[in-house]
């Protein structure tokens, strides 16, 4: 059996003192018996997670999935005058909120290979986009990954403020503490495997 995983930081285990074996894709890989595939990236977007699903790798080569979707508000886009990491993640931190706001968010892995990029940004965020963009943009990805993923799917989110009928939230208010930029620690880790497990 063999379990295909992707989402954001989240997922990939961020802030973990040993991520490969503590994070709930590999506790949940080995209740089941299962061989894990974690594509999952920090700082990843939802657009990175649907191009990975439909274009990147073939589904139907694993027996089930558990896709977790990110903030809405973050993207992706291609360079190919980068020799790295062609597939650029904007990611605001922490949510649109902050753009709306007005407060500088943190634009990732651009640098100065981008004159002004974080004025293109701010613009994109507070002039073109807005908060019922993404939620259509969050609720067509979301549609997206049901209606494509042909094995067995759980599809959860880290997004509070979501509205959409997931079958997991992560992000829901824990007794447990999280780490220092806001991932969870290896007991909630242990809480979602858990509760995933419960599902199936």
């Amino acid at each position: 059996m063999k379990i295909y995983f992707d989402g954001c930081s989240w997922t990939e285990g961020a802030e973990l003192q040993n991520p490969e074996e503590e994070r709930y894709s590999k506790l949940l890989c080995n209740e089941l018996g299962a061989e894990e595939y974690n594509i999952a990236m920090s700082g990843g977007s939802n657009d990175r997670i649907v191009r990975n699903l439909l274009v990147e790798n073939n589904i139907e080569d694993y027996d089930m999935a558990v896709i977790q979707m990110t903030f809405p508000v973050r993207t992706e886009f291609y360079n190919n005058k980068w020799k790295r990491d062609r597939w650029i993640r904007i990611n605001p931190r922490h949510n649109y909120s902050k753009w709306l706001h007005g407060e500088d968010g943190n634009i990732k892995r651009l640098g100065e290979k981008f004159e002004n990029h974080n004025e293109f940004w701010k613009y994109y965020y507070l002039q073109i986009t807005n908060e019922k963009y993404f939620e259509t943009k969050e609720k067509i990805h979301y549609h997206t990954i049901r209606n494509s993923c042909k094995i067995p799917l759980v599809l959860v989110t880290i997004n509070r403020w979501t509205k959409l009928p997931f079958d997991l939230q992560l992000n829901d208010g824990t007794r447990y503490e999280k780490h220092r930029f806001g991932h969870p620690n290896k007991h909630l880790h242990k809480e979602y495997a858990d509760k995933i497990l419960k599902m199936l």
